[in-house]
């Protein structure tokens, strides 16, 4: 096993930027994340089923199966807390089908509608980005995007991230990628 794999798995990471901690999803994150994913903003944006795993309790053995394997990496991310206010649960920001052979993954996120428009997503998406680059020795990182989905395009966009030619899945997807030699 590679020093990377074995340091994930001993800690998880905790990434923190100026107004989000993005840490491990536990146990009492899963009732509020299962609200989110399955609300109907969100589900029309997004690829992931909740209906699969049926309730919160499966959904979080998914995250930590991914996790024990290493084939994901899935973030909770908070608000920080602001003067006296506890911290958040305001979304999730994955790295997907770690392929460390390949330095490949796949970058995915949602966030509870009330804290869409107000640069959280990117906020994230530009930490996840660096701890893969710079962490885990990503070299190229994917992700797919709904052709009727701008407001996350303009996130991977100003993350650095370039939409490549074509679309995927049936002409719905669009896929956008970036690499380590790239500015991000």
């Amino acid at each position: 096993m590679t020093n990377i794999r074995q340091q994930l798995l001993s800690q998880f990471p905790i990434l923190e930027s100026h107004r989000l901690i993005m840490r491990k999803i536990v146990p009492n994150d899963t009732t509020e994340m299962f609200r989110y994913i399955t609300d109907p903003q969100v589900q029309r944006h997004t690829s992931f089923q909740p209906g699969a795993l049926r309730f919160p309790a499966r959904m979080f053995r998914y995250f930590e199966e991914s996790y024990w394997i290493l084939r994901d990496l899935h973030f909770a991310v908070d608000l920080k807390q602001d003067q006296g206010r506890s911290s958040r649960l305001v979304g999730l920001c994955s790295l997907q089908y770690w392929d460390q052979t390949t330095g490949k993954a796949r970058l995915g996120y949602l966030f509870a509608p009330h804290s869409w428009n107000q640069g959280l997503a990117t906020e994230a998406v530009k930490s996840l980005l660096s701890f893969g680059f710079d962490t885990m020795g990503l070299t190229v990182i994917e992700a797919r995007c709904g052709q009727d989905n701008p407001a996350s395009e303009r996130v991977l966009q100003k993350c650095g991230m370039s939409c490549l030619e074509g679309l995927t899945e049936h002409n719905l997807l669009k896929l956008y990628s970036i690499s380590s030699n790239e500015d991000k």
